[in-house]
Formats: structure tokens, sequence, C-alpha cells
């Protein structure tokens, strides 16, 4: 089950994990208790200076003495407890909407997720941990102990009468100035959010170009870009620290202010004998533990900011839209049969259609090479093929079912897609061979044996124990890696097979490994050919030329076109 989105009508989304509960009770339970002992000192002042120093033979002081020490010890119990729980509530809540995000991610339409940086990614899954606070417990503590505000007014009341008036003018201000600030801190985070997205975007796309970029001696280029972006950053880092500390300055500066005007107006009451020096000295302590809950409120105030704005990016995370269900239904037998009816496709909504009315039937064991220009849409027509993007309108079936309907472990077992550069997962080249032990490792090998991948991973020092980072920094050749990737492809005995110009990273005997393999291949298995190569096209039992979003038919054959090949099989 996913995570539950809900919406109210206010528009507020809460995002809650399936499964995560905080024990509301205990927690309202102990903030009672807490509140509650948290009078035991205020009250034995006010016996202490009233009753007992007048009268210090009556014996009562070591009993409120033991008391109020009994009191402090089980409040700071009931406090470090309290805090374990929202600590551990907190964790689990993190670690919960975590792992969700990231399957809902990997379940996600490519074409969507794309559509942003993956710098704005990565601050949607950092989002995640600022929104804790407000599902662990500590927000509904905060506001619980809001709560108990008007019992304290109520017992300041009780014992001082009208001084009761300066702390509740003084909290007035407080809040007042508090919620003010609170918009302007919203507003700082939003700009530091937008800012810090740009910063990185640009430093990942950075970081996958570097080689590009320094082959075009760009480096200076870059780092001015990169400045004006640094600079934007730390401007908006500054007004957010410069906001944030002026809020939490403010509660400091309410709580002297407190208790300043407390003392100041009680010793007029006191000199007045309106009040005696217990009652202030009470007053004083009560309207200091009214300072507490409120400037924990303030802290979750300024907290909220970030959180409405992490919220919203989590809740965007959330929204992409997935592929659409696969149904549980009978596997079909695999054949290598496919079938392409009015298929159009295009990645945003504005652009003009890059395949439009694509349709097309392959019987088990053809050949059909796709040609065309570049960006004609030939890799494009693979992913469409592959599943990876749902078509904007027709219908791809593989074996008389449409490959929307299949689920993902079931796809991989009819159709093989081999690309231009094959993707290499952080793990080991067994890893990578077995899809993390989700393909037969005998399968593998003998698949390897016949790229000659067993052959060269042997001569490593660690075999397929050897750790692959899946870039550049990786000691293993590109054609070797290229390899692996389609070992790791075509392990599942696939009888549709998809090959994108994936001999491009391949050295000569690569080159000669692949084609023979092709070629055995060739009328076992159905091979859809997207390639620049003549050896590879002339494979081909049928052709198909992409040119404008449409398919032309007839193109010239391979065989037909005057073309020396640009490299020799061994």
């Amino acid at each position: 089950m996913g995570t539950k989105i809900r919406k109210h009508p206010s528009k507020a989304v809460t995002l809650r994990p399936d499964g995560f509960r905080i024990s509301v009770f205990s927690l309202l339970l102990g903030t009672l208790a807490i509140n509650i002992l948290s009078l035991a000192l205020p009250v034995m002042t006010t016996q202490v200076y009233n009753r007992i120093l007048p009268n210090p033979d009556s014996g009562t002081l070591p009993v409120l003495i033991t008391g109020v020490c009994i009191a402090l010890f089980l409040e700071t119990i009931l406090r470090l407890s309290r805090a374990y729980m929202m600590g551990w509530a907190g964790a689990a809540y993190e670690h919960r909407l975590s792992c969700e995000a990231m399957t809902h991610v990997l379940k996600s339409n490519p074409r969507h997720i794309h559509a942003f940086g993956m710098g704005e990614h990565l601050h949607r899954m950092a989002a995640i941990g600022k929104l804790k606070d407000f599902y662990n417990g500590y927000a509904l503590v905060t506001l619980f102990e809001l709560a108990f505000l008007p019992l304290f007014f109520a017992l300041i009341y009780y014992i001082a009468g009208p001084l009761v008036i300066v702390p509740a003018v003084i909290l007035g201000l407080f809040t007042l100035i508090s919620l003010m600030q609170g918009s302007r801190l919203r507003q700082a985070l939003k700009d530091r959010d937008e800012a810090d997205d740009e910063r990185f975007n640009f430093l990942i796309e950075s970081l996958e170009g570097i080689h590009t970029i320094k082959s075009f001696a760009l480096e200076n280029f870059f780092e001015r870009r990169y400045e004006s972006f640094e600079k934007k950053s730390s401007l908006a880092n500054y007004k957010v620290t410069q906001d944030t500390a002026a809020t939490f300055d403010m509660g400091t500066i309410f709580s002297h202010i407190m208790v300043g005007a407390v003392v100041f107006v009680g010793a007029y009451f006191v000199l007045e004998n309106n009040v005696t020096t217990g009652v202030l000295i009470a007053t004083l302590l009560l309207s200091g533990r009214m300072m507490q809950p409120v400037q924990r409120a303030l802290v979750l105030w300024a907290k909220y900011q970030n959180f409405t704005l992490s919220r919203e990016k989590v809740q965007q995370l959330f929204n992409t839209p997935l592929h659409s269900p696969a149904e549980i239904v009978t596997e079909p037998e695999r054949q290598g049969t496919l079938t392409v009816s009015g298929l159009h496709f295009r990645y945003k909504k504005q652009d003009p259609w890059l395949l439009k009315d694509i349709g097309f039937d392959v019987k088990a064991g053809e050949v059909v090479l796709f040609t065309g220009t570049d960006g004609s849409g030939k890799t494009t027509l693979l992913h469409l093929i592959a599943g990876i993007y749902p078509p904007a309108h027709g219908h791809i079936d593989v074996d008389g079912m449409n490959v929307s309907r299949y689920p993902v472990n079931t796809l991989s077992r009819h159709i093989g897609y081999i690309r231009t550069e094959g993707v290499i997962f952080r793990g080991t080249i067994r890893d990578n061979l077995t899809c993390f032990g989700q393909t037969d490792e005998k399968d593998v090998r003998e698949l390897a044996g016949l790229l000659k991948v067993d052959r060269d991973v042997s001569r490593l020092p660690s075999g397929f124990d050897t750790f692959l980072s899946g870039n550049m920094t990786d000691t293993i050749p590109p054609g070797l890696k290229q390899r692996i990737a389609m070992v790791r492809a075509l392990a599942t005995r696939p009888k549709l097979v998809l090959f994108d110009n994936a001999d491009r990273a391949l050295d000569s005997e690569g080159y000669a490994l692949v084609y023979s393999l092709l070629a055995g291949l060739k009328g076992q298995t159905t091979l859809i050919l997207v390639s620049d190569d003549p050896n590879l096209q002339s494979l081909a039992t049928c052709t198909y030329h992409l040119q404008q979003g449409t398919l032309v038919q007839p193109a010239l054959h391979p065989e037909q076109v005057n073309i020396k090949p640009y490299r020799e099989l061994k």
C-alpha cells in the first residue's frame, strides 16, 4: 500500500505512511502530568513566604522540600521519556515515508520525472526530514501545553489579582509580532529553496557533463555561472538566517521583558500591600513557566514556515503520475510477436507530436531495422516498446498482451532492451549481471561465456566480486561495461530484443562477439534494431524509416546502400 495523501477542505495535505502510529494518549497524559508537577515549585514558594517564614517552628518546611524534590524528579523522568518517544516516532516516520517516496519515484512515469532537474528531486527527498516534527507528536504536545495557559492565568489571577494583566499584555504583543515575523520567514525560506534548486540543478548537470566541459575548455565560463548561482543562494541563506535569528531573539527579549515587568509592577503592588512577597515570587515563576510553551510554540511557528514549503515539495513528489498499474493476469507464452497500432507520443503537452499514428506488425523471429535522422524518435520508440514510457494514444502488444498490463518482473522475460550506453548499478559485477540476485546465476554465466565476459572478469583481482560505482571512476573498460549490461538484459532469455546502437562503446573484439550473438539469434528471437552500422543493418529482414514522426516504407535496404562498413568483422 502506498502513502495516503489526505486532502481536507482547507486544501491542507497530511502525509502519513501506512502503519505509522504514535501513542497520542501516552503523550497527552505525560504532558498533563508534567504541567501539573510543574506547579509544585510556585505553590511551595507561596507557602514558604506566606506561612512558613512567619511561623518557622511549624516543621512543614522539610515536608514541602521533599515533596517538591519528588515532583521535580518525576517531571524530569516524564520529560526525558516524552522526548524519547517523540524522537523514536520522528525517526520511524522519516524512515517509512522516505522508503515509500523512493518506491513512488521508481514506479513513476519517467516522462514526468525528467520534467524536473535532479537537484529539485534531491530537495524533495530531503524535505521529508523536515516534516517529522509535525507527525512525531512535537506539534501536538506544544499545542496541548498552550492549552494550559488559561490555567496559569487563572492561578495568577487567583493569587495576585490584577497583576495578571502584565503577563497577559506581554504575551499578546509577543504573539502578534511572532505572527508577522513568521510570514517574513516563510517568504525567505521559499526564496532560499528556489535558489538552492537552481544551484543544485546546475551543479549536477555540470558534473554529469564534466568531460564535455573540459573538452571545450569551458571551465572558466562554468565557474562564473556557478558563482552567480552561489551568490544568489548565499544571499537567500543569509536572509533566512537573519529572519530566524530575529524570530528566536524576539522570544528571549520578551522573556526578559516579562520578568522585568512582573518584578517592577509586582514590587509596586507589594509596597502598596496589595500582594505579598511570596505571591510576587510565585507570579514570577508562573510567568516564566508560561513563557516556556510560548517559546516552544514560537519555534514550532518558525518550523511551520519551513514545514509548509517542505510539505508542498513532498506532495509534488507523491503527485508524480505513476505508470499504469499492471493487472494480475496469466503470463502469455513467450513468442516474440509485436503489434503497434495508432501510436502517438510527445514528452510535453505543449510540444508537437514526436511520433504520430505509428503502426506496424512484427512476427516472431523477424529482424526489423528502424532508420531515421538524429532526433527522429527511434530511441523514443524503443522506450515505448520496452514499456518505459506509456503512449499518449494507441496500443503496444507484445505476445498478444498490452505492455502496460505486464508486471515489471514479468516484462523482462519477454523484452530485452540493450541501450546505447549500458547502465551499471552501484554494486559488484555479479550484482549487475544477476540484477542483484533476481536472475539465475547459471543462466547468466552461460550468456557471459558467449560474450567472453567471464574471461575478462576473471582477470580482475576480485573477479565477479569487483565493485563498480556506476560512474566514470570505474577501472574496467567501457566495452566490458557494455557487455555486462547486455548479459543482464538477455539473461532472462527474452524473445523480443531491442538493440539501440549498443555497439558504439565496443572495441573490435567486443563488436565481433555481439555481431555473432545477434546473427545467432536471427530467426530464433525477434530483433528490433536501431543501428548505423552496415553489418548490423544487413541482418534486417524488414526496414522502416522514421520521418517527421511517421513511418515511411519501404526504405532503402542496407544491401542497396553503397556504404563501406566502418568496422571489419574478425
